[in-house]
């Protein structure tokens, strides 16, 4: 009770400073979990839309992706794949710029960019392809880059036929 009653009655302010420390490590500790949260968010959305743009790609080419299987050239020739990125890039408004997609805010600065996606068979013999790419998020504090998150990404997607009425 004298700590409690000796800080009230502390006429030199020394109590402020050691609340300012205390809400200093509060807000920092804040804005970093908000800055994390951002940014896997971020990915996350980037994977969903991929993803569906890259069904849409595999829907729409299946019968020539099959072929290729039947005749035993396991990979996607035929396919357009430059489609493909098109669809990618209007999908979720990408501008392609030095080999790499970028996302811009409507500031003009970098949301994020990637490199462009690679598109293969998982197996063979099987209508299940894969795509890979890696995403670079900047991290930003006060609007000045401090690092650049680099997240590699891979999506699978396969057509099943349903059987016996499934």
């Amino acid at each position: 009770m004298e700590r409690v009653e000796y800080m009230i009655k502390n006429t030199k302010g020394e109590v402020y400073v050691l609340v300012c420390v205390f809400m200093l490590i509060i807000i920092t500790t804040f804005s970093v979990v908000l800055t994390f949260s951002s940014v896997v968010t971020m990915i996350n959305l980037q994977k969903e839309n991929t993803e569906v743009v890259f069904d849409s790609f595999i829907a729409k080419n299946s019968i020539v992706i099959f072929n290729n299987i039947k005749q035993g050239k396991n990979a996607i020739d035929g396919v357009d794949s430059d489609e493909f990125y098109t669809s990618l890039k209007t999908f979720c408004t990408l501008d392609e710029q030095n080999g790499k997609l970028y996302s811009i805010d409507e500031n003009g600065d970098e949301k994020y960019k990637m490199t462009i996606p690679q598109i293969g068979f998982t197996s063979e013999g099987h209508l299940e392809l894969f795509m890979t790419y890696i995403q670079y998020v900047p991290i930003k504090f006060g609007g000045v880059t401090v690092a650049t998150a680099r997240v590699p990404i891979k999506i699978t997607s396969a057509l099943q036929s349903k059987i016996n009425g499934g």
